[in-house]
């Protein structure tokens, strides 16, 4: 309690968006990793799941649904994930596209903490159909569709690290089969999505424009210095003896190899829009930049928001990132 009150000051001084702070305060009832760290022979390997990720494949997709509106086509399709440690039900990938004939660029759209369904994305960013962009829309494992149980909020951390691997490994092969169909292919997502779109544009050995939205260079920051650790339930993860006080260490060194500096720049570092919201305590602004420093010719544009009211007031700045970024390949 008395680290959280230090965190809340910090915040307050900082300009913290009020918003963002009530939402932490209301969501730490909500802990993330209750269930413990979760498998630790995965833990253990944690290095070795980069393979997955090596080469990228090109997922057969079965669209199940179509429907039309307004000119603009929606297709929900599945496919079977590369990752073959997720369990049944998340090993199903899930993905929606909203296509227009006669757009020539398609951006995959990954989904934020908490982001189930399509829904929020679609009112994002939907309105770059109309500027010459399809959509693509990519399901987390565990999330939605793929849930295992009562939801993300109940992973374990090795279960959260899966399903970062499975969301990149993902990507990939949805950006390989889209480069079939589609001049120019852009990737993007809010927060952890930008962070996950950050990273299959790291990995791919192919030119991809990159939206990295409300995010940095580290995801363990978020978790150990931001107002989400507040969600996190240290308690738990510490219930071990030889975790005494040593949680956060292992939660940053787990997570380091998510870090985008310990991954080879974009084939086109100059095509990545990197966008950071100045009154944003959930994700560091030294992260933002320190990820902009990285990757060399990338553009930093900053939105004068919190973390969470960016999503409502900020649509068209976000989509501008998106178009801004395709517009550079």
């Amino acid at each position: 309690m008395r680290m959280e009150f230090a965190t809340l000051r910090h915040a307050a001084q900082s300009g913290a968006h009020p918003v963002d702070i009530c939402l932490a305060l209301l969501w730490s009832r909500s802990k993330l990793f209750s269930q413990g760290w979760g498998d630790e022979r995965l833990l253990a390997s944690v290095a070795d799941l980069r393979g997955y990720l090596q080469p990228a494949y090109v997922p057969h997709i079965n669209w199940y649904r179509d429907s039309e509106r307004r000119g603009v086509r929606t297709l929900d399709g599945s496919f079977v994930s590369p990752v073959d440690l997720l369990p049944q039900q998340s090993g199903i990938a899930h993905v929606r596209a909203s296509v227009r004939e006669g757009n020539d660029t398609a951006c995959l759209i990954l989904a934020a903490s908490r982001d189930e369904g399509y829904r929020i994305r679609e009112r994002i960013f939907g309105a770059l159909i109309d500027r010459g962009i399809n959509l693509y829309f990519l399901e987390n494992a565990y999330y939605g569709l793929r849930r295992v149980s009562a939801g993300p909020t109940s992973a374990t951390v090795s279960d959260h690290i899966l399903m970062v691997v499975a969301t990149v490994c993902e990507s990939l092969g949805l950006l390989a089969y889209l480069r079939q169909r589609y001049r120019k292919l852009v990737v993007t997502g809010y927060s952890m999505g930008g962070h996950m779109a950050a990273l299959s544009a790291a990995t791919s050995r192919e030119p991809v424009a990159c939206a990295a939205l409300a995010t940095g260079a580290s995801g363990s920051a978020v978790y150990t210095r931001g107002l989400l650790q507040w969600s996190v339930d240290y308690a738990t993860l510490e219930r071990d003896p030889a975790m005494r006080g040593q949680a956060r260490h292992r939660m940053q060194k787990l997570f380091s190899g998510a870090d985008i500096t310990q991954h080879p720049r974009p084939v086109r570092p100059d095509a990545a829009v990197i966008a950071g919201c100045k009154r944003d305590a959930y994700v560091l602004q030294s992260e933002t930049e320190r990820l902009h420093a990285y990757w060399p010719g990338s553009t930093l544009r900053w939105i004068d928001s919190g973390h969470f009211p960016a999503l409502l007031t900020c649509r068209t700045a976000l989509c501008d990132c998106v178009a801004e970024a395709a517009s550079k390949l």
